[in-house]
């Protein structure tokens, strides 16, 4: 829906330039939503992400592919990129912790003696 300030201050985004993050939360109007978005919205914060569900639903789907013989290459692969992602998330957040203990060290050798003592 265009409000007036969409036509007086358009915003112009050049091709790829957009958000690249989406948030997955159910909208409360939508007539798309089958069940109860506030039930799902409790679910996703008080018991377990979207992405810890799937998890759960892929180490079952692992565990009957080995006791039945199935293979899942579809579901391996699934696994394995997740993984991957998983390291990566881990490696930069410890670049970047480095890189701010690095500065900390600069700006105040003290803080950072305190933080890194054993």
């Amino acid at each position: 829906m265009l409000t007036p300030f969409d036509i007086w201050s358009p915003t112009f985004h050049a091709p790829f330039s957009g958000d690249v993050t989406q948030e997955i939360t159910p909208r409360v109007f939508s007539p798309d939503i089958k069940g109860s978005p506030a039930i799902e919205n409790r679910v996703q914060t008080e018991v377990a992400s979207y992405g810890k569900q799937l998890g759960k639903v892929l180490e079952a789907l692992v565990t009957l592919s080995e006791k039945t013989d199935t293979p899942l290459p579809e579901i391996d692969a699934l696994i394995t990129g997740v993984e991957k992602v998983k390291a990566n998330a881990k490696e930069v957040l410890r670049e970047e912790a480095i890189a701010a203990l690095a500065r900390l060290q600069r700006a105040d050798p003290a803080a950072h003696a305190a933080l890194i003592r054993p």
